[in-house]
């Protein structure tokens, strides 16, 4: 059976076209928060001055660029299935208004049906 273009792990967390559930959406921040913590977790850990404490910084420099891509693209498909526009999610950079807009992303109910960003997350075979 082919799958459809719009599923898989590279669409969901790579790639800005459809929709995104809620669940979905804090399914995959949950993943980043988990993937940052393993070098954020080696940097704490180390001994000052030593070279793990340089390859924790590589890694969170080389895990932070992919995580937050990965997590505006979602935060967009997540916007596209409130029927929100995608553009909101320049809020998330502002320090004050970040949280906000985080819970708003969250919390906001998904448009019933299809929109102009494709069928609903919850319709069967999405």
């Amino acid at each position: 059976m082919a799958r459809r273009p719009g599923s898989g792990m590279r669409w969901l967390l790579f790639s800005v076209s459809g929709r995104l559930s809620r669940r979905a959406y804090a399914w995959s921040l949950l993943f980043w928060m988990v993937v940052l913590a393993v070098p954020v977790s080696a940097a704490v850990n180390a001994a000052p001055d030593s070279s793990a404490l340089t390859m924790a910084g590589f890694g969170i420099i080389l895990s932070f660029v992919p995580a937050a891509w990965s997590m505006a693209v979602t935060s967009i498909k997540r916007l596209h299935d409130a029927g929100l526009p995608g553009i909101l999610v320049a809020v998330l950079v502002i320090p004050g208004a970040s949280f906000f807009m985080l819970l708003v992303i969250m919390l906001w109910p998904s448009t019933k049906g299809p929109n102009n960003h494709g069928p609903a997350p919850d319709h069967p075979g999405y």
